[in-house]
């Protein structure tokens, strides 16, 4: 789950007033809870089943068992058992804590992120307590109450990129689960798809400056499927970043929504949260740091639809819900930062799907989890909640006048018919007829059929098909028969497979075939290694007459390529295209994010006047690697843009890679002290104004409780002042540590959509009591050193034998620096780095103004301003 303060940007889509109900036994005694709020598809409904009481904890995980009752998980707690009352009743839900048998060490077992009851068993997906992975849960004795707890597979990885969903498997034996990219897959694997997964880097790659899944390889997120025993796991796919959960549709494909990076918004590598359709073997492309591979790429496979910034949670397809045909074929995916659950309607597309995205239900406040259609009455049924935040449990129903009849089966396509005969090639013992029969859909148009032929051929020993690959002739067929030979073949082959290539003319090429073909160049590369100097100026000579080309992102893979070759020239005719190529690419940073939603376009008004150009990033970051090529002159003028870029808005981590790649050009670019220097001053001079005329508190203050705040604002932020709002956001040092409005610091999480996830108790509750939860993409640690002192604080990079940690949040660029060896040991801290007391200063009428400002995402136009 990526239940974190994240970037603040989404589609809020204008809806027709639709009637919503509430449990009249039930009132909602929360603001987050009120359904007058919420905006759902016409002709639906909504229905507050139980608002979940503090001390049950936050939901964030929900199953049905076989007599029709949810069992839910607590995020940090234990489990629930919910007895529903039919639909139309004013009964209350019966809510049990169920006894869980003790796990290791004694404790119990709980902190669940996933729950599926399959097989007379409850399987749990630990993550947030002892014992992390999966466990089995049954009742033996007949008493209604699960007594025996069977530990079958360890996961390695916890917290919100830790361990997550279980689902059932289409052939009704076999479990389906998928970890976040801080979870190792299990060990022991029975098979591993795909077969050959790396990181596969033409250039060095730029870990996250702020630390984030620094060292983490391929195949980071991933999906595992094992047997009801747990006795044999297989990885299914990967190349996730962190995906909560996945779902299959009526004719077993798996689909998931998987997180994007928001620390990366503005560079070249950011992607969107995203719909991708699961297939056996698939790589989706996640890669740490600026590693994020490009959709283009030949040995990955696209998204189904890009979503926009945002925290997925639960995924669940509509089959079985009493909903017109539409909605019983759509994915549901859940958002929790924006408030948003999706109903995602696919068409088929060959052997893969096209999809339109629909917001089906949206709330400010409304932190999704969890959804689920219930067997017993065709509802859906989700949670709210999260990080401790306010939980309850929704029922949407159907009263509108469309047929609810169960909808007719969509016959799957010849095409996604043949991809899955060439997945069980992919099976081991398969032998050599696998590569004759799957070796004709290497010239497919259709991508997922060449994607399944290829993972079925690389299964096969390579020395069988090698020379085959080698001698095909089709542009589109050769292309990835050497990819294939790239990524498992012997490296002695490396000279036949550079013949090979050199077959094919480039610019004769059609344009759909021009960047795999690029890309088939660099897996001989990473995978076999650099060529011979003599080799590389061949090379050289036959790629650098085609850059610049009229592709933008072709030209983004030749200054890479050009590079790495040791071009004399690519660093000349790439340097003065910085101020002057465009972006082709603002759509999916800076367009799709204004679009989200009104409120927010208008926080960041005028953020087109400061976007990043990402191509001028991406030559950039090719450029700090070139070793030849440079002049004094261009050098100057390189090193003259980085200025420029200091206008620029982007994700957390947005300045810091250009920071990165600022000082890695000086270090690798420049030979001369002096005018490394020269250059260092030259690059960092700022031409971002210094804020003035800051107005302070007035007070009298005092220290507030969240009790307080939220009875303050129990009648609802109305006629505040949204200029003293802003003030107090800046003297309060917000602004300092937090994204707020495309501006601000980097130190803190994104605050900009708080107002879709906490109602006023759960935001006073993160300022007021800042360590009571804090997000794994925010630690600090305690380093014990042996002589004797102590630095807290966030270890921001280790290399070179020293740690750099940023003590202070207000000052995130004064790092101390300690020696590794002088480490004696380093644990968690669970102080956060955000100090409590923040609002101390601020009489009743400034601090109601801050949270209007903060949860109105910086928009005066907000109905709490008038």
């Amino acid at each position: 789950m990526n239940l974190t303060l994240t970037c603040a940007c989404t589609l809020a889509l204008a809806l027709p007033s639709i009637r919503l109900e509430a449990k009249p036994s039930l009132p909602a005694s929360d603001e987050t809870l009120a359904t007058e709020k919420m905006h759902l598809a016409p002709g639906f409904a909504a229905e507050l089943i139980y608002e979940v009481p503090r001390e049950q904890g936050s939901w964030v995980a929900l199953t049905e068992d076989k007599k029709g009752r949810l069992i839910a998980s607590d995020q940090y707690g234990g489990l629930y058992r919910v007895t529903l009352p039919i639909i139309g009743s004013n009964d209350e839900p019966k809510v049990e804590h169920l006894k869980i048998p003790n796990s290791i060490n004694g404790k119990p077992i709980g902190g669940a992120h996933g729950l599926l009851y399959a097989f007379n068993s409850l399987y749990v997906m630990v993550n947030e307590m002892a014992g992390k992975g999966i466990w089995r849960l049954r009742d033996t004795d007949g008493d209604d109450q699960f007594d025996t707890a069977e530990y079958l597979r360890k996961c390695d990885g916890g917290g919100e990129h830790g361990t997550h969903a279980l689902v059932l498997g289409p052939d009704g034996n076999s479990i389906y689960f998928v970890n976040g990219n801080h979870t190792k897959p299990p060990e022991n694997l029975d098979l591993i798809r795909p077969f050959s997964m790396g990181e596969d880097h033409l250039l060095n790659r730029l870990w996250d400056p702020n630390g984030h899944a620094r060292g983490i390889l391929a195949p980071g997120g991933c999906v595992c499927k094992m047997d009801p025993d747990g006795k044999r796991v297989e990885l299914f796919a990967g190349g996730f970043r962190n995906s909560y959960d996945i779902a299959f549709d009526a004719n077993g494909e798996l689909f998931t929504y998987d997180s994007d990076m928001e620390w990366d918004m503005g560079t070249p590598w950011y992607m969107p949260t995203r719909i991708n359709h699961i297939v056996s073997g698939g790589d989706y492309g996640w890669r740490s740091g600026a590693g994020r591979w490009p959709a283009y790429y030949a040995d990955s496979l696209p998204a189904v639809i890009d979503i926009g910034p945002g925290s997925p949670t639960g995924t669940i397809f509509g089959t079985g819900a009493k909903f017109p045909a539409r909605y019983q074929r759509a994915l549901f995916a859940l958002d929790w930062t924006f408030g948003t659950l999706w109903a995602i309607h696919f068409k088929p597309d060959g052997a893969s799907f096209k999809a339109e995205k629909e917001e089906f239900v949206s709330g400010k406040p409304m932190p999704f989890t969890d959804a689920i259609i219930r067997r017993e009455d065709g509802a859906m049924y989700f949670t709210i909640g999260g990080r401790k935040s306010q939980s309850a449990l929704y029922r949407v129903t159907y009263t509108g006048s469309e047929s609810t009849a169960a909808a007719a089966n969509v016959a799957p396509t010849l095409e996604a018919n043949l991809r899955h005969h060439l997945e069980t090639l992919q099976e081991p013992g398969t032998g050599p007829d696998a590569t004759a029969l799957a070796w004709p859909s290497l010239a497919s148009k259709d991508r997922f059929l060449r994607y399944a032929a290829r993972e079925a051929i690389e299964r096969q020993p390579s020395a069988a098909w090698a020379e085959k690959a080698l001698a095909e002739t089709h542009p589109q067929a050769a292309i990835e028969a050497l990819i294939a030979l790239a990524r498992v073949g012997d490296k002695a082959l490396q000279s036949k497979l550079i013949v090979s290539l050199e077959r094919f003319d480039f610019a004769n090429l059609p344009a759909e075939l021009q960047l795999p073909y690029l890309r088939a160049w660099q897996l001989v590369f990473t995978r076999m290694g650099k060529p011979a100097p003599e080799i590389c100026e061949k090379l050289v000579t036959r790629f650098d007459p085609l850059f610049p080309n009229t592709d933008l992102l072709v030209n983004r893979e030749l200054v890479s390529l050009l590079v790495y070759l040791d071009s004399r020239s690519i660093v000349a005719k790439t340097v003065p295209q910085l101020d002057t190529v465009k972006d082709t690419n603002i759509s999916i940073a800076s367009d799709a994010v204004l679009s989200r939603n009104d409120h927010y376009s208008k926080a960041v008004e005028g953020m087109h006047d400061s976007h990043p150009n990402r191509e001028a990033i991406a030559y950039a970051y090719a450029l700090r690697e070139a070793k030849v090529g440079w002049s004094p002159e261009l050098r100057k003028t390189y090193f003259g843009w980085f200025p420029h870029t200091t206008q620029w808005n982007g994700g957390n981590s947005f300045r810091g890679y250009l920071e990165t790649i600022r000082k890695e050009s000086l270090k690798k670019c420049v030979t001369d002290e002096t005018e490394r220097i020269a250059l260092d001053k030259l690059s960092k001079e700022a031409l971002i104004a210094v804020p003035s005329n800051i107005i302070m508190p007035k007070g009298p203050g005092k220290e507030y409780t969240a009790g307080e705040i939220a009875n303050l604002a129990k009648d609802g932020l109305k006629g505040r002042n949204f200029e003293q709002g802003k003030a107090m956001f800046t003297s309060q040092l917000c602004i300092n540590c937090h994204h707020f409005g495309g501006a601000g610091g980097n130190s803190g999480p994104d605050l900009t959509e708080s107002g879709r996830r906490y109602s006023v108790r759960d935001l006073a509750e993160n300022i007021v009591s800042p360590s009571k939860v804090i997000s794994d993409q925010y630690p600090s640690e305690q380093l014990d050193l042996n002589d004797g002192g102590t630095v807290v604080g966030r270890v921001v990079v280790e290399e070179n034998g020293k740690l750099f940690v940023m003590t202070s949040a207000f000052a995130p660029n004064s790092l101390t620096t300690v020696d590794a060896a002088n480490v004696k040991s380093r644990q968690r801290s669970n102080i956060s780095m955000m100090p409590p007391g923040l609002l101390a200063a601020l009489n009743k009428d400034e601090l109601l103004d801050l949270f209007a400002y903060i949860l109105s995402a910086g928009n005066p136009q907000d109905a709490k301003f008038k």
